[in-house]
């Protein structure tokens, strides 16, 4: 037997976030209260869903502890943090360090809120513009011509030019920093008087820009948001790359990346080990985070959707037994999907029906910006209304 539980999400209100974009996706009053980042829907113990079981609701954390993945939706109005997650065996040496160490779990302090890898696959919903992996040092050290920066030119050299950006002493980063506003402020001037102003809401630069132009662009909008940040010596070094809407790229573990701007579905594995490089204000330790880096990485691969002939896309992910499924619903033609296991359903865009095909099953009505948890047997659904749905199931372990 199989049941639809409505689900209680948390929102996480992250200075990056927005006050409109899930405010409106929910029907709420505009401007939000606080900038809201993050909608979370899952069993994390930091912030699990709640499930409505009628008299009462109920921790999702309690009734489906080991459940596989976190799935969120993203409102992204400022750069997040750049970033990196460990490993499934550095996360566990790390939480037992931190535990050893007797860091309190809530501290700002501990890198390791837990003992699970985080690798993630994002979706765009809008427009998308994030950074991730390094540059090839060819096309650092045409960069470096193109601005004329001198410590650009001797990172493409190293290694490993994020950790040469990482590990710069505060004077020469300083110093750096300045070069790079001097030298975005040139080429404003001169070549690329084109270019869109840093915005505070979003990436409005073009999808085709060049290098030169992302790189530019890139230095005004996080000199904007973060004045003498040294990360943008670490984010100069990085892949500047764009989504459209129905694109997704995958961020396996010990590789850095950040957001930039954009709205997107992201699922990953259900953890919160989070190791920073800059364009933030919380607790950063760059010789663990230059332990869990990976010395090379991985190449960026934008993945398309592919439309089955149903008209879903099944995105794949790093784990056989997660899925990924997006599809549309529309007023005039039904969906009925099969469902194979414990999973969220969420409506990203519009207004949709969910119903189980079985004798007097209940409807359930799900609205934008909202999800329901299904447990129970494999079994079919009929989806109506209008609006785009995704699927995400994770078997669960015996």
């Amino acid at each position: 037997m199989a049941e639809f539980f409505r689900m209680d999400n948390p929102i996480q209100n992250y200075a990056w976030g927005s006050r409109s974009v899930l405010a409106t996706m929910q029907g709420r009053p505009v401007p939000s209260d606080q900038p809201e980042a993050e909608l979370w829907m899952g069993a994390h113990p930091s912030a699990p869903s709640r499930i409505d079981l009628g008299e009462h609701t109920k921790s999702l954390a309690e009734v489906l502890p080991d459940l596989p993945f976190l799935l969120k939706i993203l409102a992204i109005a400022a750069p997040l943090s750049i970033q990196v997650h460990p490993s499934t065996q550095q996360a566990q040496a790390g939480f037992a360090r931190d535990n050893e160490r007797q860091v309190p779990l809530d501290s700002p302090q501990r890198n390791y809120k837990d003992d699970r890898a985080k690798p993630e696959t994002v979706v765009a919903l809008t427009s998308m513009w994030l950074l991730a992996g390094q540059q090839s040092g060819a096309e650092l050290r045409e960069l470096a011509h193109e601005l004329r920066l001198d410590w650009l030119a001797w990172a493409a050299n190293q290694p490993s030019a994020l950790q040469a950006a990482l590990t710069l002493s505060e004077d020469y980063a300083r110093d750096s920093l300045r070069a790079c506003v001097s030298a975005a402020a040139r080429l404003r001037k001169t070549h690329l008087a084109h270019l869109p102003e840093a915005d505070d809401d979003y990436v409005a630069l073009c999808p085709k820009a060049t290098q030169l132009e992302r790189a530019v662009y890139l230095i005004e909008l996080l000199d904007h948001h973060y004045p003498g940040d040294p990360g943008m010596l670490v984010a100069l070094c990085m892949n500047m790359v764009h989504l459209y809407p129905g694109q997704a790229m995958h961020t396996p573990p010990q590789q850095l990346h950040a957001y930039m701007s954009g709205t997107a579905v992201e699922i990953m594995g259900c953890s919160d080990n989070v190791l920073r490089a800059g364009l933030t204000e919380k607790h950063m330790d760059v010789p663990e985070l230059l332990s869990v880096l990976a010395p090379q990485q991985a190449p960026i691969e934008i993945l398309d959707p592919d439309f089955s002939p149903d008209g879903s896309v099944d995105y794949p992910l790093w784990d056989a037994n997660l899925s990924l499924i997006a599809f549309q619903v529309h007023r005039k033609h039904a969906v009925r999907r099969r469902i194979r296991g414990t999973s969220v359903v969420l409506v990203a865009e519009g207004n949709v029906s969910a119903t189980l095909s079985e004798p007097e099953a209940e409807t359930h009505e799900i609205f934008a910006g909202h999800s329901l948890l299904y447990s129970g047997d494999p079994g079919f659904v009929d989806f109506q209304g209008e609006g785009l749905v995704f699927v995400v199931t994770g078997e669960m372990g015996p």
